[in-house]
């Protein structure tokens, strides 16, 4: 998919998620996991047994994922269906999953009393593992399909390409943390070589290379960030889109500075943004850099060629 194509569907998913809950919701999700997902089961109910704790089962990972998509969110009521659905599929459905996945709809992100339930059901039941599933996962999972099978789930494209600029939902409120606390020359570390290496290694170009090394010295404040959040999963289900619509567009073009651009865009939108907004998005796309979530890691001992131009 083009750009322009996947900020659509970004668009369109929105749009389609906000006018649906309950059993409708559980339908989309249904449809959504058996086109991309060979061996998900779509488990319905069944008389008075219900569907025994599970909206769905994926046989090879083992996960079994419960719905939640209600047209008015209530913490108590979020708390009950969690905790429900949690104990009916330890009691019913034990040796049938070993990670359990909370679907929602959430535009923001996982609601903090589901956060809360994920880090106490992580404490409570070590053997498990605990997952979400928002919007973020729905958009990977329909950009991997084609263009007829997403038309399919969300209606025709637009007839041309179109400009928007909004900002990735999840990702807003670590924005709005970078506008409060980036701030210029304030005890600005020295910038580490083992990133620069990776961005020779990967074929940045001079100028582009220049850019994320102006972002490098506040990757600090992602990190703050993360490790201050009340849900413990946020930090890697951000990473993993990050990397799945890296590798996404990775396949499509072998041009590091092309697939940094498109993973700015996928941040920020296909319009051009004001430079605050564009420097806050490269600190992001750098602390995941450094990460190693996203670009090529160099193996160990690799050194660039004699006279490729590199930054000291």
């Amino acid at each position: 998919m083009e750009l322009w194509e996947r900020s659509s569907v970004r668009f369109m998913l929105h749009a389609k998620l906000d006018d649906l809950h309950g059993e409708a919701f559980e339908e989309f999700f249904h449809r959504v996991m058996c086109v991309s997902e060979p061996g998900f089961l779509n488990v319905r109910t069944a008389g008075r047994r219900g569907d025994q704790g599970a909206d769905g089962l994926l046989l090879s990972d083992r996960k079994l994922y419960a719905c939640y998509a209600p047209q008015t969110v209530t913490p108590a009521k979020i708390a009950d269906k969690f905790e429900s659905d949690l104990f009916k599929a330890l009691e019913q459905r034990k040796n049938e999953f070993h990670t359990f996945v909370f679907v929602h709809s959430d535009r923001r992100g996982i609601h903090p009393e589901v956060a809360s339930l994920l880090a106490g059901a992580r404490t409570n039941y070590p053997e498990l593992t605990f997952e979400n599933f928002g919007r973020t996962h729905f958009y990977t999972r329909l950009c991997r399909m084609e263009r007829w099978q997403v038309e399919d789930f969300l209606g025709p494209f637009p007839a041309a390409p179109v400009a928007v600029s909004v900002v990735l939902d999840e990702l807003i409120p670590l924005l709005d943390h970078l506008a409060a606390f980036r701030r210029p020359f304030e005890d600005l570390p020295a910038i580490p070589r083992p990133p620069l290496t990776k961005m020779d290694y990967n074929g940045f170009s001079w100028d582009v290379r220049h850019r994320l090394c102006l972002a490098l010295p506040y990757v600090k404040h992602v990190e703050e960030y993360y490790r201050g959040r009340l849900d413990p999963n946020e930090r890697d289900e951000v990473a993993a889109g990050f990397r799945a619509h890296y590798e996404m567009i990775a396949r499509a073009s072998a041009d590091a500075d092309e697939i940094l651009w498109q993973l700015e865009r996928h941040i920020l939108g296909n319009a051009s943004q004001r430079s605050p907004m564009e420097l806050n998005a490269l600190v992001v796309l750098m602390y995941f850099f450094e990460e190693c979530e996203i670009f090529k890691v160099p193996p160990a001992g690799w050194a660039p060629e004699t006279g490729v131009e590199v930054l000291a």
